[in-house]
Protein backbone atom coordinates (compact mmCIF):
# COMPACT_ATOMS: atom_id res chain seq x y z
CA UNK A 1 0.00 0.00 0.00
CA UNK A 2 3.05 2.26 0.03
CA UNK A 3 2.78 2.74 -3.75
CA UNK A 4 -0.96 2.52 -4.51
CA UNK A 5 -0.64 3.49 -8.18
CA UNK A 6 1.54 0.44 -8.87
CA UNK A 7 -1.52 -1.78 -8.35
CA UNK A 8 -2.88 -0.63 -11.73
CA UNK A 9 -0.40 -1.67 -14.45
CA UNK A 10 -2.80 -1.08 -17.36
CA UNK A 11 -3.40 2.54 -16.38
CA UNK A 12 0.35 3.07 -15.78
CA UNK A 13 1.11 1.79 -19.28
CA UNK A 14 -0.59 4.76 -20.98
CA UNK A 15 -0.19 8.55 -20.82
CA UNK A 16 -3.52 9.80 -19.55
CA UNK A 17 -4.98 13.28 -19.96
CA UNK A 18 -7.05 14.01 -16.85
CA UNK A 19 -9.63 16.79 -17.19
CA UNK A 20 -11.35 18.06 -14.06
CA UNK A 21 -14.73 19.81 -14.38
CA UNK A 22 -15.37 21.49 -11.04
CA UNK A 23 -18.00 23.87 -9.74
CA UNK A 24 -21.01 24.24 -7.45
CA UNK A 25 -24.35 22.48 -7.89
CA UNK A 26 -26.20 23.73 -10.97
CA UNK A 27 -23.09 24.90 -12.81
CA UNK A 28 -23.34 22.51 -15.80
CA UNK A 29 -20.01 20.87 -14.98
CA UNK A 30 -20.76 17.40 -16.42
CA UNK A 31 -21.88 18.67 -19.82
CA UNK A 32 -18.69 18.57 -21.86
CA UNK A 33 -17.59 15.32 -20.24
CA UNK A 34 -20.78 13.55 -21.34
CA UNK A 35 -20.48 14.92 -24.87
CA UNK A 36 -16.89 13.64 -25.04
CA UNK A 37 -18.13 10.24 -23.86
CA UNK A 38 -20.85 10.18 -26.53
CA UNK A 39 -18.15 10.79 -29.17
CA UNK A 40 -15.83 8.05 -27.92
CA UNK A 41 -15.35 4.72 -29.70
CA UNK A 42 -14.89 2.95 -26.36
CA UNK A 43 -15.97 4.73 -23.19
CA UNK A 44 -17.23 4.47 -19.63
CA UNK A 45 -19.44 6.52 -17.29
CA UNK A 46 -19.02 5.78 -13.57
CA UNK A 47 -21.38 7.51 -11.14
CA UNK A 48 -22.32 7.35 -7.47
CA UNK A 49 -25.90 6.13 -7.90
CA UNK A 50 -27.70 3.54 -9.96
CA UNK A 51 -30.24 6.20 -10.97
CA UNK A 52 -27.52 8.38 -12.50
CA UNK A 53 -25.91 5.41 -14.26
CA UNK A 54 -29.34 4.43 -15.59
CA UNK A 55 -30.04 7.96 -16.85
CA UNK A 56 -26.77 8.17 -18.79
CA UNK A 57 -27.38 4.67 -20.22
CA UNK A 58 -30.86 5.74 -21.30
CA UNK A 59 -29.77 9.01 -22.92
CA UNK A 60 -26.83 7.54 -24.82
CA UNK A 61 -28.93 4.72 -26.29
CA UNK A 62 -31.70 7.12 -27.33
CA UNK A 63 -29.37 9.69 -28.87
CA UNK A 64 -30.29 12.52 -26.49
CA UNK A 65 -26.66 13.62 -26.00
CA UNK A 66 -25.06 15.22 -29.07
CA UNK A 67 -21.50 13.85 -29.39
CA UNK A 68 -18.64 16.34 -29.22
CA UNK A 69 -17.67 17.37 -32.75
CA UNK A 70 -21.20 17.01 -34.15
CA UNK A 71 -23.37 20.04 -34.81
CA UNK A 72 -26.78 19.77 -33.05
CA UNK A 73 -29.81 19.90 -35.33
CA UNK A 74 -32.27 22.77 -34.96
CA UNK A 75 -35.26 20.55 -34.27
CA UNK A 76 -35.38 19.87 -30.56
CA UNK A 77 -36.11 21.32 -27.16
CA UNK A 78 -33.50 21.19 -24.39
CA UNK A 79 -33.98 18.51 -21.75
CA UNK A 80 -34.52 20.00 -18.30
CA UNK A 81 -35.28 16.67 -16.59
CA UNK A 82 -31.70 15.47 -16.21
CA UNK A 83 -30.34 14.59 -12.77
CA UNK A 84 -26.80 15.20 -14.05
CA UNK A 85 -25.33 18.69 -13.73
CA UNK A 86 -26.04 20.05 -17.21
CA UNK A 87 -26.24 23.67 -18.46
CA UNK A 88 -29.34 25.72 -19.12
CA UNK A 89 -29.45 25.57 -22.91
CA UNK A 90 -31.66 28.07 -24.63
CA UNK A 91 -32.39 28.25 -28.33
CA UNK A 92 -33.32 25.49 -30.73
CA UNK A 93 -29.98 23.66 -30.94
CA UNK A 94 -29.52 22.01 -27.53
CA UNK A 95 -26.73 19.49 -27.11
CA UNK A 96 -28.77 17.57 -24.53
CA UNK A 97 -32.06 17.00 -26.28
CA UNK A 98 -35.54 16.29 -24.98
CA UNK A 99 -36.10 13.87 -27.85
CA UNK A 100 -33.45 11.46 -29.05
CA UNK A 101 -32.23 11.11 -32.62
CA UNK A 102 -30.77 7.98 -34.19
CA UNK A 103 -27.71 9.70 -35.64
CA UNK A 104 -26.59 10.67 -32.11
CA UNK A 105 -27.46 7.30 -30.54
CA UNK A 106 -24.69 5.11 -29.13
CA UNK A 107 -25.02 1.51 -28.00
CA UNK A 108 -24.38 1.48 -24.25
CA UNK A 109 -24.69 -1.27 -21.64
CA UNK A 110 -25.60 -0.74 -17.98
CA UNK A 111 -23.87 -2.42 -15.04
CA UNK A 112 -24.74 -1.74 -11.41
CA UNK A 113 -24.37 -3.77 -8.26
CA UNK A 114 -27.68 -5.55 -8.81
CA UNK A 115 -28.59 -5.07 -12.45
CA UNK A 116 -27.33 -5.71 -15.97
CA UNK A 117 -28.93 -4.14 -19.02
CA UNK A 118 -27.12 -5.46 -22.05
CA UNK A 119 -28.07 -3.78 -25.32
CA UNK A 120 -25.26 -5.46 -27.27
CA UNK A 121 -22.31 -7.68 -26.47
CA UNK A 122 -20.30 -5.38 -28.76
CA UNK A 123 -21.50 -2.05 -27.33
CA UNK A 124 -18.65 0.46 -27.19
CA UNK A 125 -19.96 2.31 -24.15
CA UNK A 126 -20.73 1.26 -20.58
CA UNK A 127 -22.57 3.14 -17.85
CA UNK A 128 -22.04 1.85 -14.32
CA UNK A 129 -21.88 2.64 -10.64
CA UNK A 130 -18.32 3.50 -9.65
CA UNK A 131 -17.80 0.27 -7.68
CA UNK A 132 -18.54 -1.76 -10.83
CA UNK A 133 -16.06 -0.11 -13.21
CA UNK A 134 -13.21 -2.15 -14.66
CA UNK A 135 -9.53 -1.22 -14.56
CA UNK A 136 -8.53 -4.00 -16.99
CA UNK A 137 -9.80 -2.36 -20.19
CA UNK A 138 -8.40 0.62 -22.10
CA UNK A 139 -10.97 3.34 -22.88
CA UNK A 140 -10.82 6.33 -25.17
CA UNK A 141 -12.87 8.37 -22.68
CA UNK A 142 -13.98 7.70 -19.10
CA UNK A 143 -16.17 9.99 -16.99
CA UNK A 144 -16.19 9.77 -13.18
CA UNK A 145 -18.96 11.77 -11.50
CA UNK A 146 -19.02 13.38 -8.02
CA UNK A 147 -15.24 13.10 -7.58
CA UNK A 148 -15.44 14.76 -4.13
CA UNK A 149 -16.73 11.41 -2.83
CA UNK A 150 -13.11 10.20 -2.90
CA UNK A 151 -13.04 11.21 0.79
CA UNK A 152 -16.33 9.50 1.72
CA UNK A 153 -15.68 7.17 4.70
CA UNK A 154 -17.85 4.37 3.31
CA UNK A 155 -17.30 4.47 -0.45
CA UNK A 156 -14.34 6.78 -1.08
CA UNK A 157 -12.02 3.91 -1.96
CA UNK A 158 -14.00 3.31 -5.18
CA UNK A 159 -13.24 6.85 -6.41
CA UNK A 160 -9.58 6.41 -5.48
CA UNK A 161 -9.55 3.20 -7.54
CA UNK A 162 -11.08 5.11 -10.43
CA UNK A 163 -8.54 7.96 -10.33
CA UNK A 164 -5.58 5.60 -10.03
CA UNK A 165 -6.84 2.70 -12.10
CA UNK A 166 -9.06 3.77 -14.99
CA UNK A 167 -7.04 3.18 -18.14
CA UNK A 168 -8.48 6.01 -20.23
CA UNK A 169 -6.70 8.15 -22.78
CA UNK A 170 -8.96 10.97 -21.57
CA UNK A 171 -10.27 10.80 -18.01
CA UNK A 172 -12.93 13.35 -17.01
CA UNK A 173 -13.49 13.96 -13.27
CA UNK A 174 -16.62 15.96 -12.42
CA UNK A 175 -17.42 17.38 -8.99
CA UNK A 176 -16.62 20.02 -6.42
CA UNK A 177 -13.64 22.39 -6.23
CA UNK A 178 -12.73 20.82 -2.87
CA UNK A 179 -11.34 17.75 -4.68
CA UNK A 180 -8.74 19.64 -6.74
CA UNK A 181 -5.78 19.54 -4.27
CA UNK A 182 -6.22 15.80 -3.63
CA UNK A 183 -6.31 15.00 -7.35
CA UNK A 184 -3.26 17.18 -7.98
CA UNK A 185 -1.36 15.28 -5.28
CA UNK A 186 -2.38 11.86 -6.64
CA UNK A 187 -1.46 12.73 -10.22
CA UNK A 188 2.02 13.86 -9.19
CA UNK A 189 2.58 10.20 -8.36
CA UNK A 190 1.10 8.86 -11.61
CA UNK A 191 2.68 11.48 -13.89
CA UNK A 192 -0.57 12.12 -15.80
CA UNK A 193 -1.38 15.48 -17.39
CA UNK A 194 -4.01 17.52 -15.51
CA UNK A 195 -6.34 20.19 -16.94
CA UNK A 196 -8.80 21.99 -14.63
CA UNK A 197 -11.98 23.56 -16.00
CA UNK A 198 -13.91 25.66 -13.48
CA UNK A 199 -17.62 26.50 -13.76
CA UNK A 200 -19.84 29.06 -12.06
CA UNK A 201 -23.41 28.50 -10.92
CA UNK A 202 -25.84 29.11 -13.79
CA UNK A 203 -28.45 30.89 -11.66
CA UNK A 204 -28.04 32.90 -8.42
CA UNK A 205 -28.69 31.42 -4.97
CA UNK A 206 -30.02 33.88 -2.38
CA UNK A 207 -30.18 33.27 1.38
CA UNK A 208 -33.34 34.92 2.66
CA UNK A 209 -33.12 37.53 5.41
CA UNK A 210 -35.63 35.80 7.69
CA UNK A 211 -36.40 32.25 8.71
CA UNK A 212 -39.89 30.74 8.82
CA UNK A 213 -39.89 31.23 12.62
CA UNK A 214 -41.22 27.68 13.02
CA UNK A 215 -44.42 28.58 11.14
CA UNK A 216 -45.30 25.73 8.75
CA UNK A 217 -48.05 27.80 7.16
CA UNK A 218 -45.27 29.79 5.43
CA UNK A 219 -44.28 26.75 3.35
CA UNK A 220 -45.08 27.51 -0.30
CA UNK A 221 -45.40 25.66 -3.61
CA UNK A 222 -41.94 24.74 -4.89
CA UNK A 223 -40.41 24.50 -1.41
CA UNK A 224 -38.23 21.62 -0.25
CA UNK A 225 -38.16 21.14 3.53
CA UNK A 226 -34.96 19.29 4.53
CA UNK A 227 -34.64 17.18 7.66
CA UNK A 228 -32.45 14.23 8.56
CA UNK A 229 -34.44 11.35 9.98
CA UNK A 230 -37.18 9.20 8.55
CA UNK A 231 -39.52 9.91 11.48
CA UNK A 232 -38.98 13.66 11.12
CA UNK A 233 -39.77 13.50 7.41
CA UNK A 234 -43.22 12.01 7.97
CA UNK A 235 -43.92 14.22 10.99
CA UNK A 236 -43.06 17.33 8.98
CA UNK A 237 -45.00 16.06 5.98
CA UNK A 238 -48.11 15.83 8.15
CA UNK A 239 -47.57 19.27 9.71
CA UNK A 240 -47.13 20.91 6.29
CA UNK A 241 -50.16 19.21 4.80
CA UNK A 242 -52.34 20.12 7.79
CA UNK A 243 -51.05 23.73 7.93
CA UNK A 244 -51.13 24.56 4.22
CA UNK A 245 -53.39 22.07 2.45
CA UNK A 246 -50.48 21.35 0.09
CA UNK A 247 -49.53 17.73 -0.52
CA UNK A 248 -45.92 16.63 0.02
CA UNK A 249 -43.73 14.18 -1.84
CA UNK A 250 -40.89 12.59 0.15
CA UNK A 251 -37.30 11.45 -0.49
CA UNK A 252 -34.95 9.84 2.02
CA UNK A 253 -32.08 7.38 2.09
CA UNK A 254 -33.94 4.16 3.04
CA UNK A 255 -36.42 4.73 0.25
CA UNK A 256 -35.43 2.75 -2.88
CA UNK A 257 -33.95 4.98 -5.58
CA UNK A 258 -36.75 4.02 -7.99
CA UNK A 259 -39.32 5.39 -5.55
CA UNK A 260 -37.27 8.53 -4.89
CA UNK A 261 -37.30 9.17 -8.64
CA UNK A 262 -41.09 8.68 -8.78
CA UNK A 263 -41.60 11.04 -5.84
CA UNK A 264 -39.37 13.59 -7.59
CA UNK A 265 -41.48 13.23 -10.74
CA UNK A 266 -44.65 13.93 -8.72
CA UNK A 267 -43.09 17.04 -7.19
CA UNK A 268 -41.89 18.27 -10.61
CA UNK A 269 -45.25 17.70 -12.33
CA UNK A 270 -47.34 20.89 -11.92
CA UNK A 271 -50.53 18.88 -12.39
CA UNK A 272 -49.84 16.09 -9.86
CA UNK A 273 -51.03 18.00 -6.81
CA UNK A 274 -47.72 17.38 -5.00
CA UNK A 275 -46.38 20.90 -4.56
CA UNK A 276 -43.85 20.47 -1.70
CA UNK A 277 -40.91 18.09 -1.20
CA UNK A 278 -39.93 16.88 2.28
CA UNK A 279 -36.59 15.10 2.14
CA UNK A 280 -33.26 14.27 3.69
CA UNK A 281 -29.81 14.96 2.26
CA UNK A 282 -30.78 12.32 -0.33
CA UNK A 283 -32.06 15.27 -2.40
CA UNK A 284 -28.48 16.50 -2.80
CA UNK A 285 -27.47 13.97 -5.45
CA UNK A 286 -29.08 11.95 -8.22
CA UNK A 287 -32.50 13.60 -8.33
CA UNK A 288 -33.78 16.25 -10.71
CA UNK A 289 -35.90 18.53 -8.53
CA UNK A 290 -37.53 21.78 -9.61
CA UNK A 291 -37.04 23.42 -6.24
CA UNK A 292 -37.65 27.15 -5.78
CA UNK A 293 -36.60 27.33 -2.11
CA UNK A 294 -34.74 24.99 0.23
CA UNK A 295 -35.81 25.24 3.89
CA UNK A 296 -33.50 23.56 6.44
CA UNK A 297 -35.36 22.12 9.44
CA UNK A 298 -31.95 21.75 11.12
CA UNK A 299 -28.25 22.00 10.24
CA UNK A 300 -27.17 18.85 12.07
CA UNK A 301 -27.84 15.14 11.63
CA UNK A 302 -27.29 11.78 13.26
CA UNK A 303 -24.72 9.89 11.15
CA UNK A 304 -25.45 6.45 12.61
CA UNK A 305 -22.97 6.92 15.44
CA UNK A 306 -23.37 10.45 16.80
CA UNK A 307 -25.12 13.78 16.20
CA UNK A 308 -22.94 16.14 14.18
CA UNK A 309 -23.20 19.43 12.31
CA UNK A 310 -23.47 19.39 8.54
CA UNK A 311 -20.25 20.24 6.73
CA UNK A 312 -20.00 23.38 4.65
CA UNK A 313 -19.83 21.17 1.55
CA UNK A 314 -23.05 19.34 2.51
CA UNK A 315 -24.89 22.60 3.20
CA UNK A 316 -23.76 24.03 -0.14
CA UNK A 317 -24.77 20.93 -2.06
CA UNK A 318 -28.24 20.74 -0.48
CA UNK A 319 -28.97 24.48 -0.69
CA UNK A 320 -27.65 24.51 -4.25
CA UNK A 321 -30.57 22.35 -5.38
CA UNK A 322 -32.76 25.47 -5.30
CA UNK A 323 -33.44 27.37 -8.50
CA UNK A 324 -32.35 24.80 -11.05
CA UNK A 325 -32.49 26.32 -14.54
CA UNK A 326 -34.71 29.15 -13.20
CA UNK A 327 -37.71 26.87 -13.65
CA UNK A 328 -40.02 28.91 -11.44
CA UNK A 329 -40.51 31.96 -13.64
CA UNK A 330 -37.58 33.89 -12.21
CA UNK A 331 -33.85 33.21 -12.26
CA UNK A 332 -32.20 31.67 -9.25
CA UNK A 333 -33.27 30.00 -6.06
CA UNK A 334 -33.58 30.71 -2.36
CA UNK A 335 -32.53 29.10 0.91
CA UNK A 336 -33.62 29.66 4.48
CA UNK A 337 -34.19 27.82 7.75
CA UNK A 338 -37.26 26.75 9.68
CA UNK A 339 -35.89 28.19 12.93
CA UNK A 340 -34.27 31.58 13.49
CA UNK A 341 -31.28 30.21 15.42
CA UNK A 342 -30.02 28.33 12.34
CA UNK A 343 -30.19 31.21 9.86
CA UNK A 344 -26.83 32.84 10.79
CA UNK A 345 -25.13 29.44 10.41
CA UNK A 346 -26.65 29.04 6.94
CA UNK A 347 -25.47 32.53 5.91
CA UNK A 348 -21.97 31.76 7.18
CA UNK A 349 -21.76 28.33 5.48
CA UNK A 350 -22.80 29.68 2.08
CA UNK A 351 -20.52 32.71 2.24
CA UNK A 352 -17.22 30.85 2.67
CA UNK A 353 -15.50 28.25 0.48
CA UNK A 354 -15.54 24.68 1.68
CA UNK A 355 -12.27 23.26 3.00
CA UNK A 356 -10.25 21.06 0.61
CA UNK A 357 -10.75 17.33 1.06
CA UNK A 358 -8.38 15.96 3.72
CA UNK A 359 -7.60 12.57 2.14
CA UNK A 360 -8.30 9.92 -0.47
CA UNK A 361 -9.48 6.60 0.90
CA UNK A 362 -7.89 3.23 0.17
CA UNK A 363 -9.43 -0.13 0.99
CA UNK A 364 -7.24 -3.25 1.30
CA UNK A 365 -8.09 -5.92 -1.28
CA UNK A 366 -8.48 -9.62 -0.62
CA UNK A 367 -4.97 -10.53 -1.79
CA UNK A 368 -3.45 -8.28 0.90
CA UNK A 369 -5.46 -10.05 3.62
CA UNK A 370 -4.31 -13.40 2.26
CA UNK A 371 -0.69 -12.29 2.75
CA UNK A 372 -1.37 -11.30 6.38
CA UNK A 373 -3.25 -14.45 7.45
CA UNK A 374 -0.22 -16.83 7.53
CA UNK A 375 1.45 -14.54 10.08
CA UNK A 376 -1.49 -14.66 12.51
CA UNK A 377 -2.13 -17.20 15.31
CA UNK A 378 -4.38 -20.04 14.17
CA UNK A 379 -7.26 -18.97 16.43
CA UNK A 380 -7.29 -15.36 15.19
CA UNK A 381 -10.67 -13.95 14.29
CA UNK A 382 -11.69 -11.92 11.27
CA UNK A 383 -11.48 -8.68 13.25
CA UNK A 384 -7.81 -9.37 13.99
CA UNK A 385 -7.12 -9.84 10.28
CA UNK A 386 -8.64 -6.44 9.47
CA UNK A 387 -6.91 -4.68 12.37
CA UNK A 388 -3.46 -6.10 11.61
CA UNK A 389 -3.71 -5.33 7.89
CA UNK A 390 -4.60 -1.68 8.59
CA UNK A 391 -1.98 -1.39 11.36
CA UNK A 392 0.99 -2.62 9.34
CA UNK A 393 0.04 -0.84 6.10
CA UNK A 394 2.50 1.91 5.20
CA UNK A 395 0.14 4.35 3.50
CA UNK A 396 1.59 7.62 2.14
CA UNK A 397 -0.12 11.00 2.04
CA UNK A 398 -2.72 11.90 0.80
CA UNK A 399 -4.13 8.39 1.26
CA UNK A 400 -5.67 6.76 4.28
CA UNK A 401 -6.47 3.05 4.61
CA UNK A 402 -9.95 2.24 5.86
CA UNK A 403 -12.05 -0.74 6.84
CA UNK A 404 -15.88 -0.88 6.84
CA UNK A 405 -17.35 1.50 9.44
CA UNK A 406 -19.45 -1.22 11.11
CA UNK A 407 -16.62 -3.73 11.14
CA UNK A 408 -17.28 -5.06 14.68
CA UNK A 409 -20.92 -5.87 13.83
CA UNK A 410 -19.94 -7.35 10.47
CA UNK A 411 -17.22 -9.61 11.86
CA UNK A 412 -19.43 -10.70 14.77
CA UNK A 413 -22.17 -11.68 12.30
CA UNK A 414 -19.75 -13.58 10.06
CA UNK A 415 -18.16 -15.50 12.91
CA UNK A 416 -21.59 -16.37 14.31
CA UNK A 417 -23.35 -17.37 11.10
CA UNK A 418 -20.82 -18.02 8.34
CA UNK A 419 -17.60 -18.86 10.14
CA UNK A 420 -17.04 -21.98 8.05
CA UNK A 421 -17.07 -20.22 4.66
CA UNK A 422 -13.92 -19.46 2.69
CA UNK A 423 -12.20 -16.09 3.00
CA UNK A 424 -13.45 -15.17 -0.46
CA UNK A 425 -17.04 -15.95 0.57
CA UNK A 426 -16.63 -14.01 3.83
CA UNK A 427 -15.29 -10.97 1.98
CA UNK A 428 -18.35 -11.16 -0.29
CA UNK A 429 -20.50 -10.76 2.84
CA UNK A 430 -18.29 -7.91 4.14
CA UNK A 431 -18.73 -5.95 0.91
CA UNK A 432 -22.41 -6.77 0.34
CA UNK A 433 -25.09 -4.03 0.50
CA UNK A 434 -26.50 -5.09 3.88
CA UNK A 435 -28.49 -3.09 6.44
CA UNK A 436 -26.35 -4.06 9.43
CA UNK A 437 -28.68 -2.31 11.89
CA UNK A 438 -31.84 -4.09 10.69
CA UNK A 439 -32.38 -7.41 12.56
CA UNK A 440 -34.81 -8.79 9.97
CA UNK A 441 -32.39 -8.03 7.13
CA UNK A 442 -29.67 -9.85 9.07
CA UNK A 443 -31.97 -12.85 9.51
CA UNK A 444 -32.42 -12.86 5.73
CA UNK A 445 -28.65 -12.70 5.15
CA UNK A 446 -28.05 -15.52 7.64
CA UNK A 447 -30.64 -17.63 5.81
CA UNK A 448 -28.93 -16.93 2.47
CA UNK A 449 -25.61 -18.10 3.91
CA UNK A 450 -27.17 -21.24 5.45
CA UNK A 451 -28.86 -22.19 2.19
CA UNK A 452 -25.68 -21.59 0.23
CA UNK A 453 -23.64 -23.70 2.65
CA UNK A 454 -26.15 -26.56 2.83
CA UNK A 455 -27.75 -26.60 -0.63
CA UNK A 456 -25.38 -24.55 -2.82
CA UNK A 457 -28.31 -23.21 -4.90
CA UNK A 458 -30.28 -20.51 -3.07
CA UNK A 459 -33.98 -19.92 -3.77
CA UNK A 460 -35.07 -16.34 -3.08
CA UNK A 461 -38.48 -17.55 -1.93
CA UNK A 462 -36.97 -20.00 0.53
CA UNK A 463 -34.68 -17.29 1.88
CA UNK A 464 -37.65 -14.92 2.39
CA UNK A 465 -39.45 -17.46 4.60
CA UNK A 466 -37.53 -16.30 7.69
CA UNK A 467 -38.95 -12.77 7.26
CA UNK A 468 -42.48 -11.28 7.30
CA UNK A 469 -41.82 -9.61 3.96
CA UNK A 470 -44.01 -11.73 1.67
CA UNK A 471 -46.96 -11.50 4.09
CA UNK A 472 -46.68 -7.69 4.24
CA UNK A 473 -46.33 -7.40 0.47
CA UNK A 474 -49.39 -9.58 -0.12
CA UNK A 475 -51.47 -7.59 2.38
CA UNK A 476 -50.55 -4.29 0.75
CA UNK A 477 -51.27 -5.66 -2.73
CA UNK A 478 -54.70 -6.79 -1.48
CA UNK A 479 -55.36 -3.23 -0.26
CA UNK A 480 -54.15 -1.83 -3.58
CA UNK A 481 -56.66 -3.89 -5.56
CA UNK A 482 -59.67 -3.85 -3.27
CA UNK A 483 -59.85 -2.55 0.25
CA UNK A 484 -59.55 1.22 -0.14
CA UNK A 485 -61.29 1.72 3.22
CA UNK A 486 -58.34 0.32 5.18
CA UNK A 487 -57.21 2.66 8.00
CA UNK A 488 -54.56 5.15 6.96
CA UNK A 489 -52.21 3.77 9.62
CA UNK A 490 -51.84 0.52 7.64
CA UNK A 491 -49.70 2.00 4.84
CA UNK A 492 -47.45 3.77 7.37
CA UNK A 493 -46.88 0.49 9.22
CA UNK A 494 -46.12 -1.32 5.99
CA UNK A 495 -43.38 1.09 4.87
CA UNK A 496 -40.50 -0.15 7.10
CA UNK A 497 -40.89 -3.87 6.18
CA UNK A 498 -41.36 -3.01 2.50
CA UNK A 499 -38.19 -0.87 2.57
CA UNK A 500 -36.34 -3.76 4.23
CA UNK A 501 -37.75 -6.22 1.69
CA UNK A 502 -36.48 -4.07 -1.16
CA UNK A 503 -32.99 -3.99 0.36
CA UNK A 504 -33.11 -7.77 0.85
CA UNK A 505 -34.00 -8.30 -2.81
CA UNK A 506 -31.26 -5.89 -3.91
CA UNK A 507 -28.84 -7.97 -1.83
CA UNK A 508 -29.98 -11.18 -3.57
CA UNK A 509 -29.56 -9.52 -6.99
CA UNK A 510 -26.11 -8.25 -5.96
CA UNK A 511 -25.06 -11.78 -4.99
CA UNK A 512 -26.58 -13.15 -8.18
CA UNK A 513 -24.38 -10.82 -10.21
CA UNK A 514 -21.31 -12.31 -8.52
CA UNK A 515 -22.37 -15.95 -8.26
CA UNK A 516 -25.25 -16.61 -10.63
CA UNK A 517 -24.91 -20.37 -10.31
CA UNK A 518 -25.74 -20.28 -6.59
CA UNK A 519 -28.12 -17.29 -6.52
CA UNK A 520 -29.93 -18.46 -9.62
CA UNK A 521 -33.38 -16.81 -9.34
CA UNK A 522 -32.39 -13.41 -10.71
CA UNK A 523 -35.59 -12.93 -12.74
CA UNK A 524 -37.82 -13.97 -9.83
CA UNK A 525 -36.02 -11.60 -7.43
CA UNK A 526 -36.21 -8.76 -9.95
CA UNK A 527 -39.98 -9.32 -10.35
CA UNK A 528 -40.43 -9.26 -6.57
CA UNK A 529 -38.40 -6.04 -6.40
CA UNK A 530 -40.73 -4.36 -8.91
CA UNK A 531 -43.80 -5.54 -6.96
CA UNK A 532 -42.27 -4.11 -3.78
CA UNK A 533 -41.63 -0.76 -5.47
CA UNK A 534 -45.27 -0.52 -6.58
CA UNK A 535 -46.43 -1.34 -3.05
CA UNK A 536 -44.11 1.29 -1.58
CA UNK A 537 -45.30 3.94 -4.01
CA UNK A 538 -48.93 3.16 -3.22
CA UNK A 539 -48.28 3.26 0.54
CA UNK A 540 -46.59 6.67 0.29
CA UNK A 541 -49.50 8.02 -1.73
CA UNK A 542 -52.00 6.82 0.90
CA UNK A 543 -50.02 8.63 3.59
CA UNK A 544 -50.97 12.05 2.25
CA UNK A 545 -53.52 13.17 4.82
CA UNK A 546 -56.98 13.87 3.46
CA UNK A 547 -56.62 11.42 0.58
CA UNK A 548 -59.05 8.77 1.87
CA UNK A 549 -61.49 9.29 -0.97
CA UNK A 550 -58.94 9.09 -3.76
CA UNK A 551 -59.07 6.20 -6.19
CA UNK A 552 -55.56 4.84 -5.99
CA UNK A 553 -55.94 1.68 -7.99
CA UNK A 554 -53.89 3.18 -10.84
CA UNK A 555 -51.04 4.24 -8.61
CA UNK A 556 -47.58 2.72 -8.88
CA UNK A 557 -44.42 2.96 -10.91
CA UNK A 558 -45.04 4.20 -14.42
CA UNK A 559 -45.14 1.61 -17.16
CA UNK A 560 -44.79 2.00 -20.88
CA UNK A 561 -42.16 4.71 -20.68
CA UNK A 562 -39.55 5.43 -23.34
CA UNK A 563 -37.19 3.16 -21.45
CA UNK A 564 -39.29 0.17 -22.53
CA UNK A 565 -38.43 0.85 -26.16
CA UNK A 566 -34.74 0.08 -25.63
CA UNK A 567 -34.13 -3.59 -26.39
CA UNK A 568 -31.90 -5.22 -23.80
CA UNK A 569 -31.53 -8.36 -21.76
CA UNK A 570 -31.06 -8.40 -18.01
CA UNK A 571 -28.41 -11.08 -17.61
CA UNK A 572 -25.03 -11.82 -19.09
CA UNK A 573 -24.66 -14.81 -21.40
CA UNK A 574 -23.52 -17.77 -19.33
CA UNK A 575 -22.09 -21.15 -20.11
CA UNK A 576 -24.78 -23.39 -18.59
CA UNK A 577 -22.53 -26.43 -18.83
CA UNK A 578 -19.77 -24.61 -16.97
CA UNK A 579 -22.20 -23.62 -14.20
CA UNK A 580 -23.48 -27.19 -13.96
CA UNK A 581 -19.96 -28.58 -13.71
CA UNK A 582 -19.13 -26.02 -11.05
CA UNK A 583 -22.12 -26.96 -8.91
CA UNK A 584 -21.38 -30.68 -9.24
CA UNK A 585 -17.76 -30.12 -8.25
CA UNK A 586 -18.73 -28.09 -5.18
CA UNK A 587 -21.27 -30.73 -4.13
CA UNK A 588 -18.69 -33.53 -4.46
CA UNK A 589 -16.11 -31.53 -2.51
CA UNK A 590 -18.55 -30.95 0.33
CA UNK A 591 -19.50 -34.64 0.47
CA UNK A 592 -15.81 -35.53 0.70
CA UNK A 593 -15.34 -32.90 3.40
CA UNK A 594 -18.12 -34.49 5.49
CA UNK A 595 -16.64 -37.98 5.03
CA UNK A 596 -13.26 -36.71 6.16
Amino acid sequence: MTYPSDSYPVARSINRKVIMHVGPTNSGKTHMALRALAAARVGLYAGPLRLLAHEIWDRLNKGQIVPLGMEPDADSEPDTTSSADLPDEGGSRPTVRKEGKSKYARECNLLTGEEFRIVSDNAGLMSCTVEMMTTAQVFDVAVVDEIQMIADPDRGFAWTNAVLGLAAQELHLCGEETAVPIIQSILKETGDELIINRYERLTPLVVQETSLEGDFSQIQKGDCLVTFSRNSIFALKRKVEESTGLRCAVAYGRLPPEIRAEQAALFNDPDSGYDVMVGSDAIGMGLNLKIKRVVFEALHKFDGISERSLSISQIKQIAGRAGRYGLHGEPGGFATTLNADDLPKLHAALSVPADPLPMALLSPVGSWYERVIPALPLDSGLMTMFDVTSFIAKVPQPYRAISPRRLPEITRFIETHVGDLTLEEKMLVVNAPVSWTDPISLDFLAQLCRLHRNQIRVSVYEALRVTPFMRVLTEVEDMMTGDHDSPLTAPSKSLPPLESMHKALVLYLWLSGRNGAAYYQYDEAFSLKERTERALEWSLHRMSWGEEGQDNGHFGLKKGSQEDRIDYRRTKKVDERKDSDRLDAVARARRLEKLA
